[in-house]
């Protein structure tokens, strides 16, 4: 979507397409500790291990179905392997989508149990996205607080089993952020998930919604610039375990609040005033007072 597809529509909404994907926090919390996430250093109490109530998140799926969502990530803000349901999360979906339309999980792979690969194997879960932010046990430690030879065997086994059963789905791709810390490293890394089949991503150093706690740990390996530009308000959609909507999935102290999913519908909040008003305002590049305002990433090629 661009800027003219929320302009020209005149009068006093900002009319947007059927948004692209929901991302839904079955549980909340996460046992690793990422230096450039803000999980555990929010000025914000989250508790942890708090789950999405199944009514709630039946009614969300049912909800984004019917919207004609295309991509379902169960995950937001969280490791969702906590959430010792997640295959049944992930089966609730792809039973009831058909392609283009699939089930996404990001996940850290601390927790990927051969319990929990089995469940995900039989899910019917598209695509796992693991991050792997080193190959170096030490820098993984400092980097992530997990252990990186138990991420590297669960990622082993679960492509032992996937093998074995005659499984094609998930698809697995490893991700990793370009930081100081890391930099140097990225050719060996390149070898080693390309020797073994797998696609990588290396992700720029973002710093959305100015989170202090990023600012103050300097580890992207390039200047941070200014966003000139957002999706996110126009096509996705960010939901809490209590079924709060939020504006954007960094926006961790829940300052952008648009509606409560228990009380409202999901099209009703997606294209209501609030909404609206954010989009309209972000579109005119009056983003003062709004999250959006002080998002930063790295400037390539620096």
């Amino acid at each position: 979507m661009q800027i003219n597809d929320i302009q020209q529509t005149g009068g006093s909404k900002a009319v947007v397409a059927v948004p692209d994907h929901v991302q839904i926090q079955t549980i909340t919390g996460c046992n690793a500790g990422c230096i450039f996430c803000p999980n555990n250093k929010t000025r914000r109490n989250i508790p942890r291990g708090r789950r999405m109530d199944w009514d709630l998140y039946r009614s969300i799926v049912d909800q984004s179905i019917a919207l004609g969502i295309r991509r379902y990530s169960v995950y937001l803000m969280n490791e969702p392997m906590l959430d010792r349901e997640l295959p049944k999360r992930v089966a609730y979906v792809s039973a009831r989508i058909t392609k283009p339309q699939y089930v996404k999980v990001t996940s850290h792979g601390g927790l990927l149990t051969e319990r929990m690969a089995r469940g995900l194997l039989d899910s019917g879960l598209n695509k796992l996205k693991i991050s792997v932010q080193s190959l170096n046990p030490k820098t993984y430690n400092d980097i992530m607080g997990l252990e990186l030879s138990k991420t590297l065997s669960n990622i082993d086994r679960l492509l032992s089993l996937k093998q074995q059963g005659g499984y094609k789905l998930p698809r697995l791709e490893i991700v990793m952020v370009d930081s100081i810390q890391t930099h140097n490293e990225i050719p060996e890394i390149k070898r080693y998930w390309r020797e073994r089949d797998i696609k990588l991503y290396i992700e720029p150093v973002e710093n959305r919604a100015d989170q202090q706690s990023i600012r103050d740990s300097a580890i992207g390996a390039r200047q941070l610039k200014t966003f000139s530009w957002c999706r996110r308000l126009m096509e996705q959609i960010y939901i809490l375990y209590d079924g709060q909507m939020l504006q954007c999935c960094a926006d961790w102290e829940q300052r952008s609040v648009m509606g409560d999913l228990t009380r409202e519908s999901l099209a009703d909040i997606w294209h209501g005033e609030r909404y609206s008003d954010y989009r309209r305002r972000f579109a005119a590049g009056d983003v003062k007072g709004m999250i959006c305002g002080c998002c930063r990433k790295q400037v390539k090629g620096n």
